[in-house]
């Protein structure tokens, strides 16, 4: 190896769409350190190397393209697949191999990858970030002329999207037994879009939302659920552990 391996060029920045950008944001959300190293002084070939301790195994990261060129940093247009490897006395062995994979997709090889190299260097991994909603799963409307948020809408990255189906499934699966709270018994709001998950508020609004993130949002008025007034019940909208409810008297609810 070149005696001075670090490089001496920069990562292209992400909206030049090249794949140094994804690979450096996916190692450092997994907690990841790596420097970028070029192995020899002959060939423009750059990698990224993680490594978790000065005497651990060293995983070296590329990208190919579709000419057989072999950097970190190529243009993302070009991909033909992210690996990552590693040489110890078991061999030369892939920690990472994108070549297996159906489709050659920037941002999942970028991730997939990230996750992989985590899970050997013994980091606990974590999930990908949604940089479109910030995780939140939803993200605002706003006004066009006063900037005033509308409402929500689910987000529909394909990430976002598989966490909603399988927190809908969590939901769906769940009992939601009234429970008594003082004179009063609390039946859970559930959403009238998908339904499966109840309604918290969002953070800094006046307003409720779903809570397995299908976007559906309400305000907690007597206006957006029909609250029965007949036999003398007593019905009301009231927030109870973050989640709204109708809470009624306890003693007027019928016996079937």
């Amino acid at each position: 190896m070149y005696t001075f391996p670090y490089s001496l060029t920069k990562t292209a920045p992400g909206d030049d769409l090249r794949m140094g950008a994804l690979l450096r944001d996916a190692l450092g959300h997994q907690g990841v350190g790596f420097r970028v190293v070029k192995p020899y002084r002959s060939l423009p070939s750059e990698y990224l190397v993680a490594q978790t301790d000065a005497g651990g195994p060293r995983v070296w990261i590329h990208a190919n393209d579709c000419n057989g060129s072999t950097h970190y940093d190529i243009p993302r247009a070009g991909l033909m697949a992210v690996a990552a490897v590693v040489t110890d006395e078991g061999g030369t062995r892939f920690v990472f191999d994108g070549f297996s994979r159906d489709e050659a997709r920037p941002v999942a090889q970028a991730e997939a990858c990230a996750r992989a190299v985590a899970l050997f260097l013994g980091l606990q991994p974590r999930e990908p970030e949604c940089t479109w909603c910030q995780d939140y799963g939803q993200y605002p409307i706003h006004d066009s002329s006063t900037d005033a948020v509308l409402y929500h809408r689910a987000c529909e990255i394909p990430l976002c999207v598989a966490r909603r189906e399988e927190r809908a499934a969590l939901y769906a699966a769940q009992l939601r037994e009234p429970v008594t709270v003082g004179f009063d018994v609390l039946d859970p709001v559930l959403c009238t879009q998908c339904p499966y998950g109840n309604y918290r508020q969002v953070p800094g609004l006046d307003v409720y939302g779903c809570t397995a993130g299908c976007g559906h949002t309400v305000t907690a008025t007597a206006d957006s659920f029909p609250l029965l007034g007949e036999d003398s019940r007593d019905q009301r909208l009231t927030a109870h552990e973050g989640l709204l409810h109708i809470a009624e008297p306890a003693g007027v609810r019928p016996p079937f």
